[in-house]
């Protein structure tokens, strides 16, 4: 029987990742008692709690998300395991290299780092550990369709060059992803699916597994 777990990091009134970023407001704009019906608007930052980075994030001619085949927001999942790893700490090409057997064209590689237990401390936002550039590289030579990441951005020692070497390469990245630690399996069904907006950089997506 297929079993599904959810990704994902709850966004609510007031959430952000980034000290700077902007607030989540979330604003209930018609309720039951005085217009019976519930109506809400949300505002917040297309790349707030668990989002994906399309191209144009960093690439100025790169796609925009409504732009990215929706084949490529789904696929098989490979995750690996770096929950060892502290703040601020390199997630190495040698290190990532040492999976080489068993990372396939057209994969979706998973960083588990359980760096969600943080979320959503100053902590969280800035301290995370970090994919090198070489690793980063060394994916693309690999040529994954996606890499997924618990950490609210790609690596701060080297931003933006490590996001614009991958996102340049056509892979997409998406950030902040929730409760890894909780998958049994090495292999699985990825899926990572934003609302379809015009020209927009990235958005937070529900991420899930599908385990078989």
């Amino acid at each position: 029987m297929r079993k599904f777990l959810d990704l994902t990091l709850m966004l609510e009134d007031g959430t952000r990742a980034l000290d700077l970023d902007p607030i989540t407001f979330v604003n209930k704009y018609r309720s039951i008692d005085q217009d019976g019906y519930n109506l809400s608007q949300v505002i917040l930052s297309s790349h707030v709690g668990t989002h994906i980075d399309a191209p144009y994030h960093f690439l100025e001619q790169g796609a925009t998300l409504d732009r990215v085949p929706l084949d490529r927001l789904i696929g098989n999942a490979r995750l690996l395991d770096f929950s060892y790893k502290k703040a601020k700490e390199l997630i190495t090409r040698k290190e990532i290299e040492s999976y080489n057997s068993v990372i396939s064209c057209d994969d979706i590689i998973v960083l588990r780092t359980d760096w969600y237990k943080k979320f959503p401390s100053h902590e969280y936002g800035y301290d995370n550990p970090n994919v090198s550039t070489e690793a980063v590289k060394y994916l693309i030579e690999k040529k994954i369709k996606m890499l997924a990441v618990e950490s609210p951005t790609l690596n701060w020692e080297d931003n933006p060059n490590a996001h614009k070497i991958l996102l340049s390469a056509g892979i997409l990245l998406v950030e902040g992803l929730a409760y890894l630690d909780k998958i049994n399996t090495e292999t699985f069904t990825f899926y990572a699916i934003p609302l379809k907006i015009k020209d927009i950089d990235g958005f937070p997506v529900r991420a899930f597994a599908e385990i078989a």
